[in-house]
């Protein structure tokens, strides 16, 4: 598993056929508790997938599978596996550059302009959270990648298609949350985050990617037809075992999906028949069919691990220790408690955290401890914390989640017990 949160889970899977790793995701369309797709959902679902796989663009991970589990109709899609960084720990160190700055955002806009003509209405249809967001290595040829976001095209954002996504984005990667810029900051990018924050509400994606063009000083976009007269051929530098589709059908098969699924009770259209299957395209059903079953035993594996988790807590008095991080990380807002023996502290990035370590060499989702310092008193700076070091201790706090990785935020000293 390399990622979990509220809307999903998601696993590094295996391409028993080409022997190449996907990243195979199960999402909750109503949430963890809302249950799977019913029988038209599901045939909707599908109908998309198959239209969606066949879609080629530099800065979208490619669909390859997808489907519903049989048992419980819990939607799930595969896609390709880029190697490279996750963006969020890069900016956390530093934001980009003005230049790589304007060239993410460019990919963002332009992906979500050809999927909207795909889903037939206009949205950003990608996932923006950094922590989704790959740049590929030198290996993989590939810049920024982004995800396709199935909870946005099924309708389970009630913000799904809105572009307050991108200025989030943009105020992330830049470092200008809550910040005031001027319209020459990034190159000219503070002009046009500066305009989109007024005229979001009315936007479309074309006048969004001509003015971000024209704010750095790039050439004029493509028109969203090449868009998708490129999307709907492969890459010439490897051959596809889905069935190319013409850019037309790729719009018209799926007008209306998107808000089909907005709510349980609202009627299903009818879909338009799918082409007949090729012997091809029933290799790509078996190929789902063997990914929703490493997808299923893996979420059961999960399962069990949490209800192991959970019984250990519930054993000390609902204390955790730095190996329950799994169980942990779902009481994200929640007061909590973990104990362990201090190994080390050290500062982020920034400078603006002391972090408080249970082992020498922690994972990227070990739990650990947190003291934001800009508020801390003197008797929570590192200097004083240092004593604690090679000691059991106990720390309380709220439980924060940075990057996947659970943490109990510290804001007073009495927050950190000796625990021997």
């Amino acid at each position: 598993m390399i990622l979990q949160d509220a809307s999903g889970v998601v696993f590094r899977a295996l391409d028993t056929e080409t022997g190449k790793s996907v990243a195979l995701r199960r999402f909750f369309p109503f949430g963890a508790g809302g249950g799977g797709l019913l029988e038209d959902e599901q045939t909707a679902y599908n109908i998309a997938l198959d239209r969606l796989a066949g879609l080629h663009h530099p800065a979208l991970r490619s669909v390859i599978a997808g489907g519903c589990d049989p048992v419980d109709g819990i939607p799930f899609i595969a896609t390709e596996w880029i190697e490279g960084e996750v963006l969020a720990p890069l900016i956390e160190r530093r934001p980009l550059p003005a230049e790589a700055a304007s060239e993410l955002l460019t990919q963002a806009l332009e992906v979500s302009e050809l999927l909207s003509h795909v889903l037939a209405e206009e949205g950003v249809w990608v996932e923006t959270d950094p922590q989704t967001i790959v740049l590929g290595n030198a290996e993989s040829g590939r810049g920024f990648t982004f995800w396709i976001s199935p909870l946005k095209w099924l309708g389970g954002n009630e913000q799904a298609g809105g572009m307050a996504s991108i200025i989030l984005l943009a105020e992330e990667i830049m470092g200008w949350k809550g910040r005031m810029v001027s319209d020459q900051s990034g190159g000219g990018l503070g002009a046009w985050i500066k305009w989109l924050r007024q005229a979001a509400p009315t936007t479309t994606l074309r006048e969004l990617r001509e003015n971000l063009a024209a704010a750095v000083g790039t050439e004029p976009p493509p028109a969203a037809a090449k868009l998708v007269a490129q999307a709907a051929r492969p890459p010439a530098r490897k051959s596809s075992k889905v069935p190319v589709l013409a850019g037309l059908g790729l719009v018209l098969i799926l007008t209306g999906l998107s808000g089909w699924l907005h709510t349980r009770n609202r009627p299903i259209p009818e879909m338009p028949e799918a082409a007949p299957f090729s012997s091809e395209a029933s290799t790509v059903n078996q190929r789902a069919a063997e990914l929703s079953a490493q997808a299923t035993a893996a979420d059961q594996e999960k399962q069990a691990t949490l209800a192991a988790q959970h019984s250990a807590v519930e054993s000390r008095g609902g204390v955790f220790s730095p190996a329950e991080g799994d169980w942990l990380a779902l009481q994200k807002g929640q007061p909590a408690r973990l104990e362990g023996r201090l190994a080390k502290t050290g500062l982020s990035n920034s400078g603006k955290t002391l972090y408080l370590y249970f082992s020498e060499n922690p994972t990227a989702t070990e739990p650990r401890g947190a003291v934001p310092l800009k508020a801390a008193p003197a008797d929570l700076s590192e200097t004083s914390l240092a004593a604690f070091i090679g000691k059991k201790i106990r720390i309380s706090g709220q439980v924060a989640l940075q990057n996947g990785r659970p943490e109990i935020v510290i804001t007073t000293r009495a927050a950190i017990e000796a625990a021997e």
